[in-house]
């Protein structure tokens, strides 16, 4: 992937229930799961989000399994280093800036980001 993606809110439940499990899930299963959450969707709903995500090539389907080909954290990324690049000209101090600006900071995410900060 490495790029950008558009995704609905909808195909971000489906890759959510994705990144739940632990390897593949069948398509009956993931159903399951949101019926049980009380989404009701119908089979082709699902399929119709399943597609759209496997030609976005964020899930592949492969014997009668679905699974997300990036996890959480490095879609996350891909994501984060999109948005910094666009909106930020690919400064993350730009990024930070403008985050503690408009929303407060405690002291201890504030040590923590400097501690991130001198590890790398």
């Amino acid at each position: 992937m490495k790029k950008v993606v558009s995704v609905s809110e909808a195909e971000m439940e489906v890759m959510e229930k994705l990144w739940d499990q632990e390897g593949g899930i069948k398509q009956s299963q993931l159903l399951a799961l949101f019926e049980a959450d009380g989404k009701v969707w119908k089979r082709q709903t699902l399929n119709t989000f399943l597609s759209r995500l496997e030609n976005k090539g964020l899930v592949k389907r492969e014997n009668r399994l679905v699974e997300p080909l990036y996890g959480r954290e490095e879609y996350g990324s891909i994501q984060m280093k999109a948005t910094i690049d666009r909106m930020y000209g690919g400064k993350l101090s730009k990024f930070v800036a403008a985050f503690v600006k408009d929303n407060a900071i405690e002291d201890s995410e504030a040590e923590e980001l400097i501690r991130i900060l001198e590890k790398h």
